[in-house]
């Protein structure tokens, strides 16, 4: 029930937060990720932006033992009601260092004109031992088996040439890291460039 209610009362806030618009939170979509694009953007996704969004949405539900994940369980184990255990999950997730990294990684790939842009800085940034968001897990030590599935949806998204210019950005730092750190992208990543592209704030 509370999984179902979310993508409306996320939408909901977020118009009635910040223009004190009040949407109708019906959708008729037959899918989470279809119910919350459509009341985000007052019309039906295209089918590319919905079966991506509920890509990723599958990919983050099929992570193990994270940090909100561990949150709620804590919360859970002081026998505390099921709301103040999601309530947990949601704080942490909120952290840079965890739902906050896709964010931080937009904001990195938007930082660059061009890819030789990106790459000059990326060593520039690597120079100055600066965090690269995006690279790297505590759980998964080889590769992140998220992220070339998320990787495909950003390739198929990046549909016009400015969106093609920020997919060859993010292309290349991910190999920069990889050349120069042997760091591999996380699922935060190239999701960051599917949310963008599917004008997600």
């Amino acid at each position: 029930r509370l999984l179902a209610s979310f993508p409306a009362m996320l939408a909901y806030w977020h118009h009635f937060s910040r223009s004190k618009k009040r949407i109708d939170t019906q959708s008729g979509a037959a899918s989470h990720a279809g119910h919350y694009l459509t009341l985000l953007h007052g019309k039906a996704p295209a089918d590319a932006h919905e079966n991506a969004l509920n890509a990723s949405l599958v990919l983050y539900a099929e992570h193990e033992f994270n940090a909100s994940t561990f949150s709620a369980r804590v919360t859970t184990s002081t026998l505390s009601d099921f709301y103040s255990a999601i309530t947990s999950a949601i704080g942490t997730l909120r952290g840079p260092l965890h739902g906050g990294a896709n964010e931080a990684a937009m904001e990195l790939i938007l930082r660059f004109k061009n890819s030789d842009d990106a790459e000059k800085g990326i060593m520039e940034s690597l120079s100055r031992k600066e965090k690269i968001m995006g690279f790297g897990h505590r759980v998964y030590k080889d590769c992140d088996p998220r992220s070339p599935v998320i990787q495909q949806w950003a390739r198929k998204l990046a549909d016009t040439s400015e969106r093609k210019k920020l997919y060859d950005i993010a292309e290349r730092i991910d190999r920069v890291m990889k050349r120069e750190k042997n760091l591999f992208p996380n699922a935060d990543f190239y999701s960051a460039l599917v949310y963008y592209f599917m004008d997600v704030p």
